[in-house]
């Protein structure tokens, strides 16, 4: 069985959404090649993690369905954003940065640094329907540099039309950030079917790929515009030519890598990455959908608040309990139901670890105690 080749967490375990659950055998394997190159090799241990990182890259490029060469590794999201918006150069007559206020808070608060070069921010309000393209119709105005789109919102586990909002803004010369932080993994992702100039994600979620390793797409059409202030040698056309006053940006998405990169992290994700290919998204998506509908069924009427409409709504469900709420979270957790709490309401994310016996349990509970 699939759920067999994760750990085997004591509980119903809903949260990929956070923190997925890792594979089995990561620890052991990933440790051996960690470890080793220390142990046996003479001295060309950053050969053989480079490898692993290359490979990493690959099979991101064959996962989202874009070249090598476009994929750079970043320590977390936010720092990822952080580089691409000092980047750019201001463009003229156009200093607005458009997000929504549902998108993630760490990475409004990086861009909201953009505003020491002379952006200003602009929120989507939170009330209005981020599905509906009349929204974005009205707010990728003239002056509206560069837009954040988030695949998935994680408060309230709404999914966005991404083709037709990148398009949008490439045909008024809006530049689009993609955030797929909470997506990849459990949607299928084409990015040559998107028209976005720079993507960001992470690989702990539906991936369990672990913290730290998360990386930025860059549209190739673009990099050459890109100047990264926050270099390093690895940002470095040849990292290993080691002249002080020739440096040269790396020719692809790598100009934006830094100095020395954390390796653990990526031995872990690039297992995971892998393995999920190899299943296929489309197939964790199906499994999560039918236990999601599962757990829909036990719900009151007004108890789901994220979207009852599949193609709207993510791998996760938020649900609140209305009058009952705090009574609820106290028998879930008494039942060994593992889940988070935001102001909308609690978060559940099934994945392939999650079986169908966990998800009637957890319906019967529901439907039990409602």
């Amino acid at each position: 069985m699939i759920s067999e080749k994760f750990v085997n967490h004591k509980g119903t375990y809903l949260l990929s959404h956070s923190v997925g659950l890792p594979l089995r055998d990561s620890k052991t394997e990933v440790e051996e090649e960690f470890w080793q190159p220390w142990i046996e090799t003479n001295g060309d241990e950053w050969n053989h993690w480079l490898s692993f990182i290359e490979r990493f890259r690959k099979q991101l490029g064959h996962f989202l369905n874009s070249d090598t060469k476009n994929f750079c590794p970043q320590t977390n999201v936010s720092s990822a954003v952080t580089k691409i918006i000092f980047s750019l150069e201001l463009p003229i007559n156009k200093n607005v940065i458009l997000m929504s206020e549902e998108d993630f808070p760490s990475v409004a608060f990086a861009l909201q640094k953009s505003q020491s070069i002379g952006y200003q921010i602009r929120y989507i309000p939170t009330k209005l329907d981020l599905n509906d393209m009349q929204v974005w119709e009205d707010y990728l105005k003239d002056d509206v540099a560069l837009v954040l789109i988030t695949q998935v919102q994680s408060n309230n586990g709404v999914q966005l039309p991404i083709s037709p909002i990148t398009s949008l803004a490439k045909n008024r010369s809006i530049m689009s950030l993609v955030d797929v932080a909470q997506s990849i993994g459990i949607l299928p992702i084409d990015i040559q079917k998107w028209s976005a100039d720079f993507i960001v994600g992470s690989c702990v979620k539906w991936l369990s790929g672990g913290p730290g390793a998360g990386f930025m797409w860059v549209n190739p059409d673009i990099i050459k515009y890109c100047k990264p202030l926050d270099v390093g040698w690895f940002s470095h056309e040849d990292p290993f030519e080691f002249k002080i006053h020739n440096f040269r940006y790396a020719k692809d998405a790598l100009r934006f890598w830094g100095g020395t990169p954390s390796i653990h992290p990526y031995l872990i994700a690039f297992r995971s990455l892998k393995f999920v290919s190899n299943v296929g998204v489309d197939i964790i998506r199906q499994h999560n959908i039918k236990m999601c509908n599962k757990v829909i069924e036990a719900l009151g009427k007004n108890d789901l608040i994220s979207p009852s409409d599949v193609n709207c709504r993510s791998g996760t469900m938020i649900i609140h309990f209305g009058d009952s709420q705090d009574r609820m979270i106290k028998i879930l957790r008494e039942n060994n139901i593992y889940f988070d709490s935001r102001a909308k309401g609690i978060r559940l994310s099934p994945h392939l670890y999650n079986s169908g016996i966990q998800i009637d349990s957890l319906k019967s509970l529901i439907e039990n105690n409602r």
